[in-house]
């Protein structure tokens, strides 16, 4: 315990001293309001042509030729302020540019090139350099990345560069010719999150095969497949199509669902002793069987294949003999020894609570109502019992979902109060407009200088649109609470309607039209997994419900 205690407080104190770092780089940027524009032609995610203007106005034979001979379309980045920076060592060059909006100006003799944020995101080169473990953040350029691309451009050697190239950093704005108007807490409507929910659920359509898999992890600016799979987020991605094909009544996603669905039921599908579970390794987790039937009880609550009860009940059962006395439920089963493990971690007890109460609306079995409300009870009552648990609510947005769907049959209100009083940490923890460099305006982000990831936020939305929900429903809140719940939702749903590439920026992407709809990892991280899109999706399917 001590020795995690001490990793986490050197990590803190190490991010805390390149925090200062950056906020000092922040004061040597000299505003540039005559800068001049950086004017580039990209196609399918490659740079084809760059020419350096003293103003976007100014007209350029070679673009105008680029794009009427290759195609492709032409992307302005304003160089808005610059300053010096830290060329070695590599770590603090690597951490002395803010993502997503800084690059470099590289001169060698006479040749002066300039790496441009875009040309950085193309390669995706920000928060690539170094992870703390301890608290999870990424900072910092991949070096050895930059400064291959910064010899590419200089048609030089790497050594040239780290030996005689100067660089300096800019700062810029992009300006391209079909950006949307951002939406913002005030202006979200329901189309607007109709649309990104059809779009989310179109995308992860896309990508489900004959044989039911899903595209897992894709690279957006290649469209490349990345190495990888879970059942657990296989089962979720499957259970969002599940919501939107019922809500949108459309064949094709209803289509891509059952496809899905089918894999789980047949080659995911195993054995746990006597009953039927998800996994086929030695041993295998409660959340693939827990996510796997809420999926089915999607499926046939949607009324888009009733055979899939068999599976409900199956399924229920399983997670069922997992339970403890105390309501908590064991997280792994040795499939060899046929015997649970009673060990626990993240997500799993939630997830097989929310499972259960899923399932008795169809099973109708007492036993899986009754394992579902011992399981809401531990999770908020003594699985919380520990010094310092008023402060640390990790990442439970699977129970304050359970809670609300057990509302109708078995209400707890100790599980509302602890889902409104987390709902009322995390708004401690949510940064404003202004709040750092990014577009950060309902971000859930651990300081100014990490990236917001963006999957936090859209779990936590899937747990506000519940708490607020039911909230509103008990009167479990007075309606200070109520509306500073609602703000604290919208503005968590416009910044993932504002991130979600619809288009997004498509010049850098090699198939634009194969990662519509997408939800990335971040700002400036461009991994496409399919949970990304199933949190904020789902998030969006209940708040149009309940709105």
């Amino acid at each position: 315990m001590l020795r995690s205690v001490a990793r986490f407080l050197a990590a803190y104190f190490f991010a805390l001293a390149v925090a200062v770092l950056i906020i000092h780089r922040e004061a040597s940027l000299h505003p540039l309001p005559q800068g001049d524009v950086i004017a580039s032609v990209w196609k399918e995610g490659q740079l084809i042509e760059r020419v350096v203007l003293a103003d976007a106005r100014q007209h350029d034979a070679r673009l105008e030729r680029a794009v009427s001979e290759r195609g492709g379309e032409i992307v302005f980045e304003k160089i808005v302020a610059d300053g010096p920076i830290l060329q070695s060592p590599p770590v603090v060059l690597g951490i002395s540019l803010v993502a997503g909006h800084d690059g470099l100006r590289a001169t060698l003799g006479d040749k002066t090139v300039y790496v441009t944020p875009d040309d950085i995101l193309s390669r995706q080169l920000y928060d690539h350099g170094f992870k703390i473990q301890a608290i999870a953040i990424s900072l910092g350029l991949d070096t050895d990345g930059l400064l291959a691309l910064i010899a590419e451009k200089l048609q030089t050697s790497r050594q040239d560069v780290e030996e005689h190239v100067s660089l300096r950093r800019i700062r810029v704005e992009r300006h391209r010719g079909d950006e949307r108007p951002p939406i913002t807490a005030a202006t979200l409507t329901r189309d607007d999150v109709r649309e990104a929910v059809v779009a989310y659920a179109q995308y992860l359509a896309r990508g489900v095969s004959s044989e039911g898999r899903f595209r897992y992890t894709v690279n957006a600016p290649t469209n490349q497949e990345l190495p990888g799979y879970d059942w657990p987020r296989h089962s979720g991605a499957t259970f969002f199509l599940a919501q939107v094909a019922s809500m949108t009544h459309d064949a094709g996603l209803a289509s891509a669902c059952t496809r899905a669905a089918a894999l789980l039921r047949g080659a995911a599908l195993s054995k746990c002793g006597d009953l039927p579970c998800v996994g086929d390794e030695p041993v295998v987790n409660l959340g693939s069987s827990a996510l796997a039937l809420l999926a089915f009880a999607e499926i046939v609550d949607r009324n888009i294949d009733p055979s899939y009860r068999t599976q409900v009940v199956e399924l229920a059962h399983f997670l069922r003999t997992l339970q403890r006395p105390d309501g908590e439920f064991m997280h792994e089963y040795n499939r060899i020894a046929s015997r649970p493990i009673d060990r626990q971690g993240l997500y799993y007890s939630s997830e097989a609570t929310l499972a259960l109460a899923r399932a008795y609306s169809i099973t109708h079995d007492p036993a899986d109502l009754d394992a579902a409300a011992r399981g809401l009870r531990n999770i908020v009552g003594p699985a919380w019992s520990f010094f310092g648990d008023k402060y640390y609510f990790g990442e439970e947005h699977w129970t304050c979902q359970a809670m609300a769907v057990l509302w109708p049959t078995a209400p707890d209100p100790k599980a509302l109060d602890f889902c409104v009083r987390w709902q009322a940490y995390g708004r401690k923890l949510q940064q404003q407009e202004g709040d750092s460099s990014f577009d950060a305006d309902g971000a859930i982000g651990v300081g100014p200088v990490v990236t917001p990831r963006l999957t936090p936020v859209a779990s936590r939305c899937e747990a506000a649109v519940a708490t607020l929900d039911i909230a509103k429903k008990s009167g479990g809140a007075s309606p200070a609470e109520l509306a500073a719940l609602d703000l604290q939702l919208r503005r968590a749903l416009a910044l993932l309607l504002r991130q979600q590439f619809r288009p997004g920026p498509q010049h850098l992407f090699k198939s634009p039209a194969d990662v519509y709809g997408a939800m990335p990892g971040s700002e400036v991280d461009w991994e496409l997994r399919i949970d990304y899109a199933q949190h904020a999706g789902s998030a969006m399917v209940h708040w149009l419900e309940v709105n």
